[in-house]
């Protein structure tokens, strides 16, 4: 049985280190990622192995690219996750692709993210 998108991200905000929880935001991929599928973002390929959630932690948003960041993978089927760290966002103007926010951090202000809040 497919994971459902909450339990997804549940999986992903699991998986924050306690300074990401502190001071990170997390996205989210609206859409779900096939098997297959090669991801092309600035500076970084992504090749899913399986149908996926792909998550997208910011690690500095107050920061100026590029810093610390990271991608998280996670199986839709059975949770299992894969990171990839990385320097840069995968936030493109031209990308049909939707991300929604499923963390931020208190400190964090509005101001910064990435996309607006829903």
């Amino acid at each position: 049985m497919r994971l459902s998108d909450d339990e997804l991200a549940s999986i992903v905000i699991a998986q924050l280190t306690p300074e990401e929880r502190e001071h990170g935001v997390v996205y989210a991929l609206s859409d779900p990622l096939a098997s297959g599928t090669t991801l092309k973002f600035p500076q970084q390929l992504i090749d899913v192995p399986w149908d996926a959630l792909l998550a997208f932690i910011d690690q500095e948003p107050l920061a100026n690219w590029g810093h610390r960041c990271r991608y998280v993978l996670v199986n839709r089927e059975d949770g299992k996750s894969i990171t990839i760290n990385a320097r840069f966002p995968p936030f493109r103007r031209d990308t049909a692709r939707r991300w929604r926010i499923i963390y931020q951090a208190p400190e964090v202000p509005d101001r910064v993210l990435a996309i607006p809040k829903d």
